[in-house]
């Protein structure tokens, strides 16, 4: 579609979320415009209690054609939107908020001369201006389409992106992006590989969770032969996978290779640092069922329970469980249940004790809502649920606010200031953001593994100048010191005597060492990190 045209459908798009607002109750809300398939594929709550809604509108031959982002306020009414368009097409996967107020999204994109999809990341400020954006090719040949599927922000502030069909495919093609703030690739990784674990094939996640110990944890599906049929068809299994926090793969988890289940993995909520819960699907497809396992941070299996449709609600025969959350007394299941013909947007309540006599207390069902799905837990303790609203054959957007009885909740009267860490006047406003210009990494190789990116950041790479220094200052530029404690800079003389010393903090990135008065001859900088020395540089004194 060319920019004219999509001129045209964005003024369009505003007159259609106007009308919809006016007409409808608080909730649910529904975003679209009229005879376009518009599509949901993620909510949260934005840090001034609104609400960011990320979803993608398809072409009349219903692919994907560009992503769409709507801020709105707390009840559901739009503040502003954004559409990202490409010479291709690009499609939402997943959307965080990052400390600084910023939003970072993920997925995939086409560029116009591409056979295939690639995934992206990109991060706009908090005025919802773009600061960059990164696509990751790769120069592999007969490479399969590849998507970014989630990505999260570490304590720290960096970027963790979860990235499917990338690399030496069906080996390794489960990675993990590691990004700074600032957009730098730092490393990747692949994870679940089958050169590490003979008898499975194709790793593919679905969702990341950041740990509290600032490790990362996959949830998602693999191809695994049976424990007692080496060599023979593998099943899908849901698949958990921990990571610590420089990137090395902990333990690998495919659930149901003793018991002959079959499914996949969707999420995983943390209850404490050594216990975690992940949901999965128990197939055959036409009778799904949803697992709840409990495994603990040595990736071993505690208990399981396999949930009986119908003690969800009537005339519920299969489901799939997409989202997990903890409300204060319950737990919240949200997924696509129904009919084996129909599914529908729903959620159930249950007690906190999952695994003796599970009890559903209630659950609720959207009308003609379908996947895709997301569900997020506010700071007041409600529930945002979203999915695709199919209705006399046109898609919307729909969102929903839940109180904790699953029931539609009432305006609410608060008095919020939204975007208040946007500083510039008079933004953010709705329009477009281009993604033409994103930074393209074509070469696997390009881009360092853990180990690699590990090794680079144990040293300290120091450069002196001027070289010779006659003047009586020589300036010293190090790298890498973010990552360092305990630093110190220290000269010797070509005899081993000490002449300098001096502390060097977190973060520096240079220093002026003044030499008047040292005799002529060659010297040398070292750099001390906790007592070792990490680098060093020589120079001479004129």
């Amino acid at each position: 579609m060319n920019y004219l045209i999509k001129i045209k459908y964005f003024f369009v798009m505003l007159f259609m979320i106007s009308n919809f607002e006016i007409f409808s109750q608080v909730w649910p809300k529904y975003y679209g415009e009229n005879n376009r398939a518009d599509n949901n594929s993620e909510i949260i709550e934005s840090y001034d209690q609104g609400i960011l809604v990320a979803g993608y509108f398809l072409d009349e031959d219903y692919a994907p054609e560009s992503t769409w982002l709507i801020k709105s306020d707390n009840n559901g009414n739009v503040l502003w939107d954004k559409v990202f368009i490409n010479t291709g097409y690009n499609k939402v996967k997943a959307v965080t908020q990052s400390s600084d107020g910023g939003i970072i999204i993920c997925g995939l994109i086409r560029q116009q001369s591409d056979e295939i999809s690639n995934p992206f990341v990109t991060k706009l400020n908090a005025c919802g201006e773009k600061e960059w954006c990164r696509i990751f090719g790769e120069n592999i040949g007969d490479a399969p389409s590849k998507w970014a599927n989630d990505v999260k922000e570490t304590p720290a502030g960096d970027i963790i992106v979860l990235v499917n069909q990338y690399g030496y495919h069906p080996i390794n093609t489960m990675h993990l992006f590691k990004l700074n703030a600032d957009g730098e690739v730092l490393w990747r990784n692949p994870y679940a590989s089958a050169t590490q674990h003979p008898g499975s094939i194709n790793p593919r996640g679905n969702n990341l969770l950041i740990t509290s110990n600032g490790e990362y944890l996959i949830a998602g599906q693999i191809y695994w032969e049976d424990d007692w049929n080496h060599g023979g068809p593998m099943g899908i299994r849901s698949l958990f996978v921990m990571v610590d926090s420089l990137g090395n793969e902990k333990w690998v988890l495919p659930f149901g290779t003793a018991d002959t289940i079959f499914g996949q993995g969707y999420n995983i909520y943390e209850i404490n640092n050594n216990s975690f819960i992940g949901i999965a699907s128990k197939w055959p497809s036409e009778t799904m069922q949803t697992v709840i396992v409990n495994f603990d941070s040595l990736g071993s299996i505690k208990v399981y329970a396999i949930l009986n449709n119908d003690s969800i609600g009537q005339n519920i025969h299969k489901g799939v469980p997409l989202d997990l959350l903890r409300l204060e007394s319950t737990y919240v299941i949200g997924g696509k249940y129904g009919t084996v013909d129909q599914g529908l947007a729903t959620e159930f309540i249950l007690d906190t004790n999952l695994f003796n006599n599970v009890t559903i207390h209630n659950h609720f069902q959207h009308s003609n809502c379908d996947d895709p799905y997301a569900l997020q837990k506010t700071v007041k303790n409600k529930l945002l649920s979203s999915s695709t609203f199919i209705s006399s054959g046109d898609w919307d957007i729909s969102l929903s606010k839940l109180n904790q009885n699953l029931e539609y909740d009432t305006l609410d009267p608060g008095n919020y200031t939204y975007d208040s860490l946007c500083t510039t006047p008079g933004l953010p406003q709705s329009g477009f953001i281009s993604l033409d210009d994103c930074d393209l990494f074509t070469d696997i190789d390009e881009i360092p593994t853990a180990k690699q990116y590990r090794e680079k950041i144990r040293w300290i790479p120091i450069k002196a100048y001027p070289n010779p220094v006659m003047e009586g200052k020589l300036t010293l530029e190090f790298e890498n010191t973010e990552h360092h404690q305990n630093m110190e800079l220290r000269c010797y003389d070509d005899f081993g005597r000490q002449i300098h010393s001096q502390k060097i903090y977190k973060g520096q990135q240079d220093t002026d060492v003044d030499v008047s008065g040292w005799s002529p001859g060659i010297y040398v900088a070292v750099f001390y990190s906790n007592g070792g020395a990490r680098g060093k540089a020589k120079f001479v004194v004129k």
